[in-house]
C-alpha cells in the first residue's frame, strides 16, 4: 500500500471487518452494532464524521413545518454539511419517526458528502435507492420527525451504543455494517488492518489450496 496515500483512502481499501479486527486488537470500541446498509450492492463509503444529535421533544413548534419538505432541525444539518462529511445521526435509536429521507439524500449527494448513519430509521427508502445515496440506518419508517424530535447538536461529540463518535473522526460502512476510527488513532490503526488484510490473503490461498495447517503460523 503506498503511504503517501490519505487515511481516509487507505482505510477505504478494507471491509469494516477487518478494520474492526484491528480495533479489537487495540481494545477500541469502534464497531456499530444493530445498523444496517439500506440498500445490497451499497459498496463501501469512508468519510469524517458529522456528528449530529437530535433530542426526543414532542409537539415542539421550532421543529414543526407544514407538509412536506424537511424540518426545521434538519435544515441546520443539511446547511452545515459539507463535501467528504459523513453524517452520523443520533436520534436515540427511535423507530417512531425518521429525520432523513429523500430529499435530504439528493442535496447531501449534490453536496459530495460521502453517506448518512441514522441510529434510528430513515423514509422515503424508493427514493434514496433510486439516486443510490448511501444510508445506513436502524430500519425505515413513514412518519416524519418534526412531531418527535428537536435539535441538539451538530459538530460535537455523540455516544451510539456506546461508541464515541467525534468530529472529522474517520467512519467506513459497507454491507456488514459501520465502524468509527478515531482521528487521533488513524495512522496506527491503518498500519494495523494492513497487516491483518496481508495475513487473511495468505489464509485464503490455503483455504483454497487446502493446505492449511496452523491459523497461528501465517
Amino acid at each position: 500500500m503506498e503511504h503517501g496515500l490519505s487515511i481516509a483512502t487507505r482505510l477505504a481499501a478494507h471491509p469494516t471487518s477487518a478494520i474492526s479486527d484491528a480495533l479489537d486488537e487495540l481494545r477500541i470500541a469502534g464497531a456499530l452494532s444493530g445498523i444496517a446498509a439500506q440498500r445490497t450492492g451499497i459498496g463501501r463509503v469512508c468519510g469524517r464524521a458529522l456528528p449530529v444529535r437530535f433530542v426526543r421533544r414532542a409537539n415542539d413548534p421550532d421543529a414543526y413545518r407544514f407538509g412536506g419538505g424537511v424540518g426545521k432541525p434538519l435544515e441546520i444539518v443539511l446547511q452545515t454539511m459539507r463535501a467528504g462529511d459523513f453524517v452520523v445521526m443520533d436520534l436515540d435509536g427511535a423507530t417512531n419517526a425518521s429525520a432523513w429521507g429523500g430529499l435530504a439524500s439528493r442535496l447531501a449527494q449534490r453536496r459530495g458528502v460521502r453517506g448518512t448513519i441514522l441510529w434510528g430509521t430513515c423514509r422515503d427508502l424508493e427514493e434514496i435507492r433510486a439516486v443510490g445515496y448511501p444510508v445506513w440506518a436502524v430500519g425505515v419508517c413513514p412518519r416524519r420527525s418534526r412531531n418527535e424530535f428537536a435539535f441538539g447538536s451538530i459538530n460535537q461529540a455523540i455516544t451510539i451504543g456506546g461508541i464515541v463518535i467525534g468530529p472529522g473522526d474517520y467512519v467506513v460502512a459497507d454491507e456488514s455494517g459501520a465502524v468509527c476510527v478515531p482521528h487521533a488513532r488513524g495512522e496506527e490503526i491503518v498500519a494495523l488492518v494492513e497487516r491483518i488484510e496481508a495475513q487473511e490473503r495468505v489464509l485464503e490461498q490455503q483455504v483454497r489450496d487446502d493446505a492449511v495447517s496452523s491459523w497461528d503460523e501465517v
